[in-house]
């Protein structure tokens, strides 16, 4: 514990030397002073190598000498920086089990920082469709960047994933691959599940104040209420928030029975649960995107005080079926053993969802065919078997999990409970 308060305390330093810069109430970006990265571009052979734009075209990248690009909108800086190294060990994974070719041609992956900043985003997105010629983007991570490009990439006729959820709000544009699904109705069956399995009437919700964490949030609300629960009080925190502190110590607990929350990565999670017992709170804690957010080291610096918390998972390492076994081998030969996390099975599984329907095409990646084949598609995946709505959004489980202690250390256990087949209710039936 003592090394946890260390590494905090630093982390505090950092952050305030940063400046990171929280979302307010109803603001509609993230913003951050870090400078972008500089664009990094993979091709077959797999390298990389930093590389000056490409002359603007708006021509199928197909038909671009046989080359076709994928662009990637990962956060290498502001306060989500640790997740994107871990999203582009994914893509890359599932390349490289190509051997950077689809459709008989050569696939080049262009990988940009968002920064965790909505105009980073927006910016670096058209430097990908006006200057490279791209027309498949993986990425970018939070929600307000996802509702800021999905009119953008419908009028350059560009397909774009989300990598962890997305908003209910992009559908209506027909551009956005949802996977696994939409942020709330991810989060739903969790509410649903924390009162009937659980037993909790009287919640308090803390969340990161920005579009996909209070997405989450309602989500689970919504289940919560739905099954009988009351929310007493909803505390949004900003985004790379360096102190806890005085949002804990807002909690009207007297009445409450459990504390959800949903906050924007490890470093966030592993920062509210330490100050949250150092408080003296003692209320359990349930969380939504729990894998996601517990990495295998954030698991090791917090410890015991992770222990027997209970939360939604769209992904755990321990899912036993044969892809994901083969699927936890590579990631362990590529990241110092450490099992994967969502962001590593979820990067992969897109990317393997966009060859697939790059290979159904014949390598055409306009948007209209590659669309079409790609929603059309079943596959099973090592989170379990995948179908899409037509409209792009993911069918997908949901798995219930908790952080145990296994041996010596911390570990996302294997399902407690599975829901089938996450539809979205406002899908047309």
């Amino acid at each position: 514990m003592k090394r946890f308060t260390i590494l905090f305390l630093a982390f505090v330093v950092i952050a305030a030397m940063m400046g990171f810069a929280a979302i307010g109430c109803g603001e509609e970006e993230t913003t951050t002073t870090a400078a972008p990265a500089e664009t990094t571009t993979t091709a077959a052979p797999a390298s990389s190598e930093t590389t000056a734009p490409a002359e603007s075209t708006t021509t199928s990248a197909a038909a671009a000498g046989g080359t076709i690009k994928i662009g990637a909108l990962l956060d290498f800086t502001g306060p989500v920086a640790e997740l994107g190294p871990i999203f582009q060990m994914g893509i890359e994974a599932a390349l490289e089990e190509a051997n950077y070719m689809v459709a008989g041609k050569k696939v080049e992956l262009i990988i940009e920082d968002s920064a965790t900043s909505v105009d980073t985003a927006v910016a670096k997105a058209k430097k990908l469709v006006e200057q490279d010629g791209v027309k498949i983007i993986i990425g970018p991570l939070m929600g307000d960047a996802h509702l800021a490009l999905a009119p953008y990439c419908a009028e350059k006729g560009v397909i774009i994933t989300s990598l962890i959820n997305g908003m209910w709000d992009t559908v209506q544009y027909n551009t956005y691959l949802i996977y696994p699904t939409t942020v709330d109705a991810q989060t739903y069956p969790f509410g649903t599940y924390c009162f009937e399995k659980l037993g909790y009437k009287k919640a308090i919700v803390v969340h990161a104040d920005y579009a996909g964490k209070a997405g989450y949030a309602a989500g689970w609300m919504d289940g919560f209420k739905a099954a009988g629960g009351e929310v007493l009080q909803v505390i949004p925190t900003p985004v790379g928030s360096p102190d806890y502190a005085a949002f804990i110590t807002s909690m009207q607990d007297a009445d409450a029975d459990v504390v959800m929350y949903a906050l924007e990565g490890p470093g966030a999670v592993s920062k509210f649960i330490y100050q949250y017992n150092q408080a003296g709170k003692k209320l359990p804690l349930v969380t939504i995107t729990q894998a996601d957010d517990y990495s295998p080291q954030m698991l090791q610096e917090v410890g015991e005080l992770v222990e027997g918390i209970k939360g939604q998972s769209s992904y755990t390492w321990k899912l036993d079926n044969p892809l994901n076994k083969t699927f936890v081998e590579l990631i362990k030969a590529k990241w110092d053993g450490l099992p994967p996390m969502p962001e590593h099975q979820n990067a992969y599984t897109l990317t393997k969802v966009i060859l697939a329907g790059l290979e159904a095409t014949g390598g055409d990646d306009s948007k209209d065919v590659l669309w079409d084949a790609i929603v059309g598609m079943k596959m099973d995946t090592a989170a379990g078997p995948l179908a899409w709505e037509p409209n792009g959004i993911a069918i997908t489980n949901m798995y219930v999990t908790t952080a145990e202690k296994v041996g010596d250390t911390y570990e996302i256990s294997a399902p407690l409970d599975t829901v089938e087949g996450i539809r979205d209710p406002r899908v047309a039936q």
